[in-house]
């Protein structure tokens, strides 16, 4: 063999040797970087767009006339009013799931024929109300406050 052939050849068989190296790892650690199905596939949560920080529930339709913001330079609070026809239960269980996610967290929770959920995080206070209405109790209604507060006991 000539030296120039000996070194395509030497060539051909690394690059061959390296081609079935990387498909056949990938084999082998399969198991260990499986995503999920395709019907388990999450579509992104949906937030507010006042907060970016409050999740809303999909099929939930934002009510502008009924919602407020109040903005400052040092502040911003509001209410924001959604509605839409979803289970109580899975609204209830929404917000648990997906508040902790933006560092809010669960510090009261009422619930008969409607819903209070608290949340706090740092310097915030968020309230949640999920109220049916009376006429169509299949439309759930969502009053969100937002807003700050002072975390420090009085002395």
């Amino acid at each position: 063999m000539t030296r120039k052939t000996w070194r395509t050849t030497f060539l051909v068989g690394c690059f061959l040797t390296l081609s079935f190296g990387m498909c056949g790892c990938a084999d082998l650690f399969s198991h260990r970087t499986v995503g999920p199905r395709e019907s388990e596939v999450q579509k992104p949560i949906q937030t507010s767009h006042d907060f970016g920080d409050i999740p809303i529930p999909s099929g939930m339709t934002f009510q502008r006339k009924e919602s407020a913001v109040y903005e400052t330079k040092a502040t911003k609070t509001g209410l924001l009013v959604y509605e839409g026809r979803e289970e109580m239960g899975r609204l209830v269980q929404f917000f648990k799931r997906e508040m902790p996610n933006y560092r809010w967290r669960l510090v009261s929770s009422f619930e008969l024929n409607n819903v209070m959920l608290i949340f706090l995080k740092e310097g915030w206070c968020s309230v949640i109300f999920i109220v049916p209405y009376l006429q169509d109790e299949a439309v759930k209604r969502l009053e969100i406050r937002v807003g700050p507060v002072d975390m420090r006991l009085p002395s």
